[in-house]
């Protein structure tokens, strides 16, 4: 049978190769080790250095080409000057051991961690002192040493040999930007780099950078947070930041809004979304961006606040800064059914009109009327047919409603009476003379920007680091609308007829909204037809039958064709603020050759708004310690060299010239004085995350704070569960001859909203303040 132990030698005994020269002594067996290393760096009696750092780097050096370490060791001085210094090998001296004695009790929630010693009683060291003429002079040398040497190969796991340097500093915190962390960062500085032994540190290294960069952050959190924000608003222009405290401090909301953010709501504001569902940060804040829709149909963030509470009192502070910031508010605002900002809106903004969120109400159709209800009859159908189309006029709209819940039954369904109450508030229909109304009818917009957000942003990080995350997340969202930009300007749509104003809309829209255009122009062509038109007073009245809709009537188009006026029964220029396919259809007929100026929207247009500056919301501005300048070279110097690779990437020989040229320039480096002192660890953070190092906290972070839909931690139990439970602590009492339950209790056996329904979310959401909750309204 073979063996498998190291004392039968064999191909598989482990060949570690160690360096310098291995001397054992015949008598005792003990080994001792001579480094192997260059003779002009080995130290000797007798010699020389100006200062004890040059001492040490010296010593330090010699020990790295022999592949160990040293440390400092006892100093003497006389007058604050150092007379007598001593160098060792890091693995001088022995572990100090704790006595341990078992017959004393110890502490139950002691904990005592196994860490293994490196020190071995190394001899190895030099000594140096000062002589008269102020030189330090080595008198003492030993060079055998009594422990291993490392190869070359273990190196760079020695913890002198470790370190995290300013490269690796800016990776950490560029990685933390994109929610990144450190091990991932680790792992890619690897596969750069060529190896785990190229990149100077460990996982665990950089993991421990991370950990001290938020206990820097710490109880400062909200006052780094909000400085930033302020810094921002001293130094860039239009930039606004308003925020509120406690008495004790504590932050309770904030909210900002740069030029670009009140640039895009001046243009794009018409109609916003927010909402207050988006998942929080570690102190359980909330997050709430405004959210727009641009002239590329894409999401836009018009601002953002970060709440601590969702009271009335809260929001109606929001929407009071946001009204100073921008000047006015918006035509219409679309929400969920949240009573508190229901209640905010009507008081702050009583000239804007407020809709509610249509999927957030039908999608609670099958459960409050049945599923049996929506899945076996069309009733589902023909209410989504009346709710979801906003061609019906108020009255037709009421009157089916009426029909459909007579034909199944449900005139005095509880929550059917109360959203129809709420008609006014979320059916299409209501809204048909509102401007731009149809860009929103739900709140899908805030739900996509909170995903957009989710993708670089986690519910963990500090406030600064999500205004890291936020500044990240606006920069690509500005790079998208740049590319789009880029793409409407440089590229041409292909052309589906020879209609002329189909070539001058390709030129006036951007290229999203033009293939929105063409579409009703294409439909213009095949599916559209006049049948027959009326002269009214100084108007023209065409009747345009359109082919995918053959249960409809005829669209009614009124033009006067002098200055090309026009309106359509369809209202979709009202709607979204583009021309129909029946209006189109009129002018192609009457042989308008220029697209009338007065329908053409400048918020659809390709110069609607500039583009920002790359990279302009990354900053502040403001710069004493030109940490910016010092980065702005970094990024200079690594796009110069990454430019002559990739130039020189097939020419061996001048890429092989110019690392030797580099390579030369490292021993330069290695030779500068730097006079300045490094800076400290705080220092170092403070410039990483762009504020400045706190010594006291005046304003604080919430703790505990809950929010609607934040569930409780006690189990929840069910209608049944209640019931049971009171039923059986009323039979108990009666059986004891106790406490009955009294006549008005029994109402609290059965909760609930009526018959179908059998959900909590009609239950309104406690937020602190009763006042928030109106008596006839259920929220959500």
């Amino acid at each position: 049978m073979a063996s498998n132990t190291l004392a039968d030698g064999g191909d598989d005994a482990p060949n570690y190769q160690i360096r310098g020269v291995e001397q054992v002594s015949p008598n005792t067996g003990t080994k001792r080790y001579i480094p192997d290393s260059p003779s002009s760096l080995t130290p000797a009696e007798g010699m020389l250095f100006d200062t004890v750092d040059d001492a040490y780097n010296f010593y330090k050096t010699y020990a790295e080409a022999g592949g160990w370490t040293v440390r400092k060791g006892t100093q003497h001085k006389n007058r604050g000057i150092v007379i007598n210094k001593y160098f060792f090998c890091s693995k001088e001296g022995q572990k100090d051991f704790r006595p341990v004695d078992t017959l004393v009790e110890q502490p139950s929630d002691r904990w005592v961690r196994r860490v293994p010693s490196k020190r071995t009683g190394c001899q190895a060291a030099i000594r140096i002192k000062l002589t008269d003429a102020k030189k330090y002079l080595q008198y003492h040398f030993t060079e055998v040493r009594t422990t291993m040497i490392l190869c070359m190969e273990d190196l760079h796991l020695l913890k002198e040999n470790r370190g995290i340097n300013r490269a690796h500093e800016e990776m950490i915190n560029k990685m933390s930007h994109l929610n990144i962390g450190p091990v991932r960062a680790f792992n890619f500085m690897k596969e750069v780099y060529g190896g785990f032994d190229k990149v100077g540190a460990t996982k665990v290294d950089f993991k421990n950078f991370k950990k001290e960069l938020n206990l820097f952050i710490g109880e400062f959190d909200a006052e780094m947070f909000v400085k930033r924000l302020m810094r921002k608003k001293e130094f860039l222009p239009n930039f606004s930041c308003e925020y509120e405290t406690t008495v004790e401090g504590v932050l309770k909301c904030i909210f900002w809004a740069d030029e670009d953010m009140k640039r895009n709501y001046y243009m794009f504001g018409d109609v916003i979304s927010f909402d207050a569902t988006y998942k929080r940060n570690k102190y359980n804040m909330m997050f709430v961006p405004f959210t727009g829709i641009d002239n590329h149909n894409r999401n836009v963030t018009l601002g953002a606040a970060i709440l601590g509470s969702e009271t009335t009192e809260t929001y109606s502070w929001l929407l009071r800064a946001i009204k100073n910031a921008y000047g006015y508010t918006p035509s219409v605002i679309v929400t969920d059914q949240d009573p508190a900002m229901k209640r905010a809106i009507a008081d702050v903004w009583p000239e804007s009109r407020h809709r509610l969120c249509m999927w957030h109400i039908m999608d609670k159709l099958t459960t409050k009327v049945g599923a049996a209800l929506c899945s076996n009859t069309n009733f589902r159908k023909r209410l989504s047919a009346v709710v979801w189309t906003d061609s019906l006029l108020p009255e037709a709209f009421e009157a089916e409603w009426v029909a459909i819940l007579n034909d199944f039954g449900l005139t005095d369904h509880e929550w059917l009476t109360y959203i129809y109450g709420l008609r006014e508030s979320w059916i299409p229909t209501y809204y048909r003379e509102e401007e731009m109304f149809g860009l929103m009818r739900t709140s899908s917009r805030s739900e996509s920007e909170n995903h957009f957000f989710g993708k670089i942003s986690n519910p963990k990080c500090t406030l600064v680091e999500f205004l890291s995350h936020f500044d990240t997340a606006i920069e690509a969202q500005r790079h998208e609308h740049r590319k789009n930009d880029h793409d409407t300007r440089y590229t041409n749509p292909g052309e589906w007829s020879d209609f002329v104003l189909e070539k001058q809309a390709a030129q006036i829209y951007t290229r999203t909204i033009f293939l929105d255009v063409q579409l009703e122009i294409q439909h213009v062509i095949h599916r559209c037809t006049s049948v027959r038109l009326d002269h009214v007073g100084d108007f023209i009245k065409f009747f345009i039958k359109d082919l995918d809709r053959p249960c409809s009537s005829f669209f009614e188009v009124m033009i006067h064709e002098e200055d090309v006026t026009v309106k359509c029964i369809c209202n979709r220029f009202e709607q979204f603020g583009l021309l129909c396919s029946h209006i189109f259809c009129v002018l192609r007929i009457l042989d308008v050759r220029e697209f009338p100026k007065q329908y053409i929207l400048r918020r659809w247009t390709r110069e609607a708004v500039p583009n920002s500056s790359p990279g302009s919301i990354l900053t502040d501005g403001g710069d004493p310690d030109r940490s910016e300048e010092v980065n702005r070279c970094v990024r200079e110097i690594s796009h110069a060299t990454e430019y002559v690779v990739n130039k020189l990437i097939s020419k061996f020989d001048k890429l092989s010239d110019f690392r030797d040229h580099i390579k030369q320039f490292m021993s330069v480096a290695d030779e500068a004085q730097i006079n300045a002192p490094p800076k400290t660890r705080r220092n170092r953070f403070a410039e990483l995350l762009g504020v400045a190092s706190e010594s006291t906290a005046t304003i604080r972070v919430p703790v505990g704070t809950r929010f609607k839909g934040c569930g409780s931690h006690k189990l929840l139990k069910s209608q049944k569960e209640r019931a049971i439970s009171q039923s059986g602590s009323a039979s108990r009492n009666a059986e004891g001859n106790e406490d009955t339950i009294r006549e008005g209790d029994a109402a609290t056996v059965v909760e609930g909203d009526g018959p179908g329904s059998n959900d909590a979310d009609d239950v309104f959401y406690t937020s602190g303040n009763d006042a928030d909750l109106d008596d006839e309204d259920m929220a959500e």
